[in-house]
């Protein structure tokens, strides 16, 4: 029975972390997955990681044991909120197609944060979540995950300084990876916007203002269907081992 509970002490911060993740990571931590699938899946993670740590002895007295419980939580729930950027700044890119367009008062309701999100981004999201697991960014995910262990031991004091300059860092860099996302559709609005102020001054009898709407839904539709293969292959990228979402756990790890 000691055994038993010595473990437990053990493997208790070690999940704690891992459900932390989990709760907060992208897809897997939405609303339409049932809290019996993410219990499974912490469970299962932390039962496959704990014998492989290194994990220091728990502390003796129980205020500093809750301590470290309450820090392994805010670890998994930062690597987690960190992940959740890279998919907002996808959101990002398909708010700022949305206006444009003329679907910026258009919004679906999104059913894994429950809020009305715009057309555009909704579509970009589930590629993008399609994408995701195509390329299996949920084991760079979990490979993040087990390697925070090593770089963010168990156990030790407060986070760094610089933690939130890093933060305030990777939020930039996730909005300037929306903004890339959105700028070959944008600008070719933006040149639509220009053509129809042409023909508004060359041919004043035409009325821009009835044409303009469906001329620019029509175009955007098919620059997007143009462009679907090259957002993909990014995607892929940023997914991938060496992309942004990669880059943004690095950073969170490092700097915590």
């Amino acid at each position: 029975m000691n055994e038993l509970m010595l473990y437990f002490i053990g493997f208790f911060p070690v999940m704690v972390r891992i459900s932390g993740l989990v709760m907060a990571a992208p897809i897997i931590g939405g609303r339409g997955v049932p809290a019996q699938v993410k219990v499974g899946l912490t469970l299962v993670t932390t039962i496959v990681l704990y014998p492989v740590l290194s994990v220091p002895p728990a502390p003796a007295a129980v205020p500093a044991y809750f301590a470290v419980i309450i820090r392994e939580l805010l670890v998994g729930l930062g690597l987690g909120f960190a992940a959740t950027l890279v998919f907002s700044a996808i959101y990002l890119a398909g708010q700022l197609i949305d206006v444009p367009m003329g679907f910026g008062m258009v919004n679906v309701v999104d059913p894994q944060s429950g809020m009305q999100v715009p057309i555009l981004a909704q579509f970009q999201y589930i590629l993008a979540a399609l994408i995701f697991f195509s390329v299996r960014g949920h084991h760079a995910l979990f490979q993040a995950l087990a390697a925070s262990f090593a770089l963010i031991p168990m156990g030790e004091g407060l986070p760094r300084i610089g933690l939130p300059g890093a933060v305030v860092e990777i939020f930039a860099s996730m909005f300037y990876l929306g903004v890339r996302l959105s700028l070959p559709l944008v600008t070719g609005m933006v040149l639509a916007d220009v053509a129809l102020g042409i023909i508004a001054r060359a041919v004043p009898q035409v009325n821009v203002f009835m044409l303009e709407f469906p001329a620019k839904i029509l175009l955007g539709l098919l620059l997007l269907l143009v462009l679907v293969p090259g957002y993909v292959t990014v995607l892929a990228r940023v997914f991938g081992v060496q992309g942004e979402l990669a880059s943004v756990l690095e950073a969170f790890m490092a700097a915590f």
